[in-house]
C-alpha cells in the first residue's frame, strides 16, 4: 500500500492522516446519499440537546448487544428522525421520514409523493434477497437496479410455483389500495388477469348446447342418445346461457378453490367478492348434490393420474384406429366424444387426441354403460376448473360459470346482473350433431394380443437399420476398392508415355465383381433379413446352473 501513496479511502472510509493522529469518517459516502435522496439543498435543523449531560453506566440497566441495531425516535412536532447505529461498521445514517407535510426549520414544502420517492428508493438500498445465481447474473446491471429483487411474471412461473400462489387465500387480507382496476383483491390477481387470460385470443374454450330432439329422431344417435340419459346428461347438454367473456376470465383469475367438504370456491365479480359452492353451483346447473361419496354417480378423478390410453382399444373400428387418437372410434362412441366435449369437457386446444382424463371419462362410460349408474358431472367440472385456473388452461364452462354468477350476484346483491354492471355478451349457439360417415371393420386383423410386443417391433425395425447400414458400408469400400485400382492403371499408362520403367502388370487389371469381393472381404448379411441363430444358452462360468425358466434355453433372443 506504501508504494500506492498515502490511503485515502478504504472500503467506504474516508481515511485522513495528520500530525495529531488518523482521521477516519464517511462524509463522502453520506454526502453521496444526500445527493441520491435529493437533500442537498435542505436547510440544517439543530437537534435540541442537553449539553451539560453526563452519560454514565447504569448498573440496574438491560444489557444490550452492541451489534443489535438502536433505534432512537424523536416525537412531534419535530420531524421523525430515526438513527440506525452500527458500532461494528462506525457509521450513523439519518432517515427523515416526515409525516407532517413540512420540514421543520425550512420553507420548501415536501409532499406525499416525495416521501415515496424516499421511501422507494430505501427500499432498492436493502440488502438484495437474490441467490448467488441471481446476483451474478445481474452484476452487469447498474447499481441502481441491482439491489432489487427479481420479479417473476406470472406467465413466466413453473407449475408449481404457480400452484402455490394460486393456493393462497388472498381474501384474507384487506383488500388493497395499490390496485389500479378495482374489479381486483390485490395486485396479483390483476397481473394474472392481464398476463394470463387476457392474451387468449379465443378468450374462452368454444361452447354450445346440443339440440337433443334432432338427436332422439336420429337413428343414428339412438344408442348415444340412449347413453346419454342412461349417465343424466340431458341437463347438461341443453343449457343454453349467454356469457360475458371479461367475467369468465375475471373469475378464473379471482376464483380461490377452498379445502372444505362443501367445495367453497370465492371470487369476484366487477368490484365485488362473491362465495359459492359445489351444491349451489351443482343446483344452478340442474344437478343437485346429495350427501354421501357415491350418492352422485360414478367419477373420473378419484385417481391420481389419468389412465393410459390403450384402455381405449375396444372403443375403435376393427382394423382402424390408434388408441389415444379421436378418429376411428365407433360410431357410438365417436358420437359420445362429441357430446362429452361439447358438454363437460370443451376444450379449445388440440382436438385429434383424447387427453388426461378424457381418457378414463370415455374409458368409464365403456365400463358403466347398462348398469344405471350415472356420472358425477359436478365432480367432473369442479375438477376440470381447479385444472384450468392451475395449469393456466383457456378459461372453460363459460355457460355454466355465468349462470353461477348471476344466480349468485342476486342472491348477494338483491339485483339482477344486467342492471348492475354493462356486459358484452357472446351467444351460446345450439349445435346440431352432424351424422357421419365411418370406415368399414378389417376383419383379417390380428388381435392386439396376439401381435408381437413393442420391444420386439422396435428391435428388428433396429436390426433393419443395422443391416442397412452395413450393406452400404460394404458397398462403398468396394467403390473404393474398384477405384484404387483404376487409378493404378492410370498411373502406369502415364508413365509407360512419359518413358518410365513401371513394374510388371498385376491384379489391377482385373476388378473383381461387387458381389464375390463382399463375400470375402464385406460383412456378411443374413440371406433372409432377420434370421439369426441364437446360439444356446450357456452357464456364466464353469459349473454354474442356469437361472432361465424351462424351455427358455433355445429361446430366439430377438423375439421376431
Amino acid at each position: 500500500m506504501s508504494m500506492m501513496g498515502e490511503m485515502k479511502f478504504f472500503l467506504g472510509f474516508e481515511i485522513k492522516q495528520l500530525r495529531e493522529g488518523t482521521f477516519i469518517n464517511q462524509a463522502k459516502y453520506l454526502q453521496d446519499m444526500l445527493k441520491r435522496f435529493k437533500m442537498t439543498e435542505m436547510k440544517g435543523v439543530a437537534t435540541p440537546m442537553v449539553t451539560k449531560c453526563h452519560l454514565a453506566l447504569d448498573p440496574n440497566g438491560k444489557e444490550v448487544d452492541q451489534k443489535d441495531v438502536v433505534v432512537m425516535r424523536f416525537t412531534k412536532p419535530l420531524p421523525q428522525i430515526w438513527l440506525w447505529f452500527w458500532p461494528p461498521c462506525l457509521y450513523a445514517l439519518i432517515y427523515l421520514s416526515y409525516p407532517i407535510d413540512y420540514i421543520s426549520g425550512g420553507s420548501k414544502k415536501r409532499g406525499k409523493a416525495h416521501v415515496d420517492e424516499i421511501e422507494e428508493e430505501l427500499e432498492q438500498t436493502r440488502p438484495s434477497k437474490l441467490t448467488a445465481r441471481q446476483q451474478a447474473s445481474q452484476r452487469h446491471k447498474s447499481p441502481a437496479v441491482r439491489g432489487k429483487n427479481i420479479h417473476v411474471s406470472v406467465k413466466n412461473m413453473q407449475y408449481l410455483e404457480y400452484k402455490e400462489l394460486r393456493d393462497m387465500n388472498h381474501y384474507l387480507t384487506p383488500r388493497s389500495n395499490r390496485v389500479g382496476d378495482k374489479r381486483f383483491h390485490n395486485k396479483t390477481q390483476e397481473e394474472i388477469f392481464y398476463e394470463v387470460y387476457v392474451p387468449f385470443k379465443k378468450g374462452v374454450a368454444p361452447h354450445h348446447a346440443i339440440d337433443t330432439g334432432k338427436m332422439a329422431a336420429s337413428k343414428y344417435f339412438d344408442e348415444a342418445y340412449a347413453m346419454c340419459g342412461e349417465f343424466g346428461l340431458y341437463p347438461i347438454m341443453e343449457l343454453n346461457k349467454d356469457y360475458d367473456i371479461g367475467l369468465i376470465q375475471q373469475f378464473y383469475a379471482t376464483v380461490h378453490f377452498e379445502q372444505d367438504e362443501a367445495r367453497t370456491f370465492r371470487w369476484m365479480t366487477h368490484e365485488r367478492l362473491l362465495e359459492s359452492n359445489l351444491a349451489k353451483f351443482g343446483s344452478a346447473l340442474g344437478y343437485p348434490r346429495y350427501p354421501g361419496v357415491d350418492a352422485n354417480g360414478w367419477r373420473c378423478h378419484d385417481s391420481s393420474w389419468a389412465q393410459t390410453r390403450e384402455v381405449l382399444e375396444h372403443l375403435y373400428i376393427k382394423g382402424w384406429g390408434v388408441p389415444g387418437k379421436s378418429a376411428d372410434l365407433l360410431p357410438t362412441w365417436d358420437i359420445m366424444l362429441r357430446v362429452y366435449r361439447e358438454a363437460i369437457g370443451p376444450k379449445g386446444g388440440n382436438l385429434d387426441e383424447l387427453h388426461l382424463y378424457e381418457v378414463d371419462l370415455m374409458a368409464n362410460s365403456f365400463a358403466k354403460k347398462g348398469t344405471g349408474e350415472k356420472l358425477d358431472v359436478m365432480d367432473y367440472i369442479y375438477h376440470e376448473m381447479w385444472s384450468c385456473v392451475m395449469e393456466k388452461k383457456l378459461p372453460s364452462y363459460a355457460p355454466y360459470i355465468m349462470k353461477l354468477i348471476e344466480d349468485t350476484w342476486v342472491d348477494t346483491c338483491e339485483s339482477t346482473l344486467l342492471h348492475s354492471i354493462p356486459l358484452n355478451i357472446t351467444s351460446h349457439e345450439v349445435k346440431v350433431l352432424r351424422t357421419k360417415r365411418h370406415n368399414s371393420p378389417i376383419e383379417d386383423v390380428t388381435p392386439m394380443d396376439e401381435k408381437p410386443p413393442s420391444w420386439a417391433s422396435k428391435l428388428a425395425r433396429r436390426m433393419r437399420q443395422i443391416f442397412c447400414l452395413t450393406s452400404a458400408v460394404n458397398h462403398r469400400q468396394y467403390q473404393q476398392h474398384a477405384e484404387a485400382k483404376k487409378s493404378r492403371v492410370r498411373q502406369k499408362s502415364i508413365m509407360r508415355a512419359l518413358e518410365v520403367e513401371v513394374s510388371p502388370p498385376g491384379s489391377e487389371e482385373n476388378i473383381t465383381p461387387e458381389a464375390e469381393w463382399v463375400s470375402r472381404h464385406g460383412v456378411p448379411l443374413p440371406p433372409d433379413g432377420l434370421e439369426i441363430e441364437s446360439p444356446p444358452h450357456t452357464p456364466p462360468y464353469p459349473g454354474a446352473t442356469s437361472n432361465l425358466p424351462p424351455g427358455w434355453a433355445n429361446a430366439d433372443p430377438w423375439g421376431v
